[in-house]
């Protein structure tokens, strides 16, 4: 018997007991499936929401209330050329078992994944995690793809004619608002157009892209090509493996036409969006390109980032200082700076990209504040780490698949058991950066930087040569004291030191998403959003509003980087077309 056979058929027994335990309507048998370390993470597909469930107490209790009778049916093993059956190396739990299928439930299809391990105390393998979500609503599938001929549609319409009727139902009627055409936004507009969702996309910018066409010019993505993929729209196989700011930014203009995407540029929202409950419905106005347009949607949402402005901090005695002051925001590339000592505060991605910039373009001197801590990863070994989920020869979506299944929480878990791995996996490249004076850390209660791109959208770099840069000197590292005022010549720091400088560039993050929000809806309506960030994890390890009810009807978010916009996109579609059709509450 071969190991894909074992696996299988070790696959195939799991899955009998836990269909037997779904069709009997047994929440007992159910999580008797558990391992008693388990975690059951279920989007969309029990409740309409989005929970983690950690342990067998808590996932019996959950599923007291879900698992009738009918509610889940037609259990079946999901396999393809990427998906199948396999062991694979499960830390302290030793061999594990990856398991897919598919299910329904009364009103839409479903597919999970799970990871198995063997209990020790019945010797029986079982879920270490199951994550159940859903891929369409019954009776309401999102289309696959036309074929695009007249035939088709039996009339003698061009394409052209055809997209034209479209657009224009779309413009005097949209069902969704998304204010924001970056690559979060044209997703879930490409993502409600599949399941016939009338949206209209609005971009303040002249362009689509544009927001990246600004940004510094040594810019590329941080995560590999197949990561970064948009929903519906693989790269070309000639790809390169991070992708350069400007040849994205063309990427995502081409995508809103390929997609067939309703986007109007240089627009903006003019006063307050008015909402109304008895309707449903809001009053909005929108500057488009200087004429004035109401509409009048069913939903909105924020897709313009998750970070709100950039944080400039107001230092004493700014009119001394002689030299340039600006946010990495507003930084356009080194070659302006060579000759001169310049200081950059912040020790994240965009502040190392920075201080690259200015040692190749030969600034006189380039020094990094570091305030606090730092997590650093190198290039190789971040890419073998996304490479295992999102290989080069699979489907992107395979790879969205196994990530979203695993619960932050369990995620947190085994990256704080490999922590000590991790030290000793890039140990040369920490040694580089200690020599240069940097405090590093493995990220809150080390769980690594995957954790912090979900927290915090910043507080980390990946390296592509800084640490040689910090061991050489090129970079000064200046640590644990925060600029406290300007001098005429420079910035003095809380430990009483000072700085000479010609220049000074904040690399300071942002404020929170919400401060914009208010901005743009009021603080009255933003009163009716739950309180907290917006971004951000909640206590379950589930994200806070992005993608999912915020508690304004209507009033959605949609943030955080590709790798959370591409799987939520449709995740979002699909509660607001079970909003319309009753299923879901508002």
């Amino acid at each position: 018997m071969t190991q894909d056979s074992d696996a299988r058929n070790t696959a195939l027994a799991w899955l009998t007991r836990l269909a037997d335990a779904f069709s009997a309507g047994d929440p007992s048998a159910t999580t008797d499936c558990f391992h008693p370390d388990g975690w059951l993470r279920d989007a969309l597909a029990l409740s309409w929401k989005f929970r983690s469930l950690e342990g067998t107490t808590k996932i019996k209790e959950y599923l007291s209330d879900k698992v009738k009778p009918g509610s889940i049916t037609e259990v079946k093993l999901y396999e393809n050329a990427w998906v199948h059956p396999a062991f694979y190396p499960a830390g302290k739990y030793g061999k594990g078992l990856e398991v897919a299928f598919t299910y329904k439930t009364p009103v839409a299809h479903g597919r999970a994944f799970s990871r198995l391990v063997l209990e020790s105390l019945s010797g029986q393998w079982k879920a270490l995690s199951v994550c159940m979500t859903i891929t369409d609503l019954i009776g309401h599938e999102a289309i696959d793809h036309e074929y695009g001929i007249p035939s088709e549609r039996n009339e003698t319409l061009s394409w052209a004619e055809v997209y034209a009727q479209r657009r224009a139902l779309v413009e005097s009627s949209p069902q969704v608002l998304i204010v924001g055409a970056g690559q979060t936004g044209l997703m879930i507009a490409a993502a409600c157009k599949q399941l016939n969702i009338r949206a209209l996309v609005i971009e303040r910018d002249e362009r689509v892209g544009d927001l990246w066409r600004k940004r510094y010019p040594t810019l590329v993505l941080h995560t590999t090509r197949r990561q970064s993929e948009l929903l519906y729209q693989p790269f070309p196989a000639t790809w390169p493996t991070f992708v350069p700011k400007d040849k994205w930014a063309d990427w995502v203009e081409g995508y809103a036409t390929y997609q067939d995407l309703v986007v109007w540029t240089q627009s903006n929202l003019v006063g307050l969006p008015v909402y109304h409950d008895e309707s449903r419905s809001w009053d909005v106005t929108i500057n488009r390109q200087g004429q004035q347009k109401v509409v009048h949607p069913t939903h909105i949402v924020m897709t313009t980032g998750f970070l709100g402005r950039p944080r400039l901090p107001t230092l004493p005695g700014r009119d001394l200082f002689k030299g340039n002051v600006l946010h990495g925001d507003k930084f356009r590339g080194g070659p302006s700076y060579a000759g001169q000592r310049v200081i950059v505060v912040g020790a994240g991605n965009t502040s190392i990209d920075i201080c690259q910039d200015l040692c190749f373009h030969k600034a006189k001197s380039v020094v990094m504040v570091q305030r606090s801590v730092s997590a650093v990863t190198d290039t190789d070994t971040i890419n073998k780490t996304i490479n295992a989920l999102y290989a080069d020869d699979a489907p992107t979506e395979i790879g969205d698949l196994k990530f979203t299944s695993i619960p932050m929480g369990l995620f947190r878990k085994l990256r704080q058991d490999r922590v000590q791995d991790a030290w000793n996996e890039d140990a040369a490249m920490f040694d580089k950066l200690r020599k240069g004076g940097l405090n590093l850390y493995m990220g809150p209660d080390n769980a690594g930087i995957p954790l912090l791109v979900f927290e915090r959208g910043g507080g980390y770099w990946i390296d592509r040569g800084g640490a040689d840069l910090i061991a050489s000197g090129a970079i000064t590292v200046k640590q644990g004291a925060e600029p406290v005022k300007f001098t005429d010549a420079g910035v003095q720091f809380s430990d009483g030191t000072e700085l000479k400088a010609d220049s000074v560039i904040f690399a300071t993050g942002y404020t929170e998403m919400r401060d914009v929000a208010k901005e743009m809806f009021g603080e009255e309506a933003m009163a009716r959003v739950r309180p907290g960030g917006i971004y951000g994890l909640n206590e379950e390890g589930e994200l806070r509003f992005s993608h999912k009810p915020t508690g304004h009807p209507g009033l959605w978010f949609g943030a955080g980087g590709i790798m959370i916009g591409r799987p939520m996109a449709k995740q979002l579609a699909l509660q607001m077309k079970a909003i319309e059709l009753g299923l879901m509450s508002v």
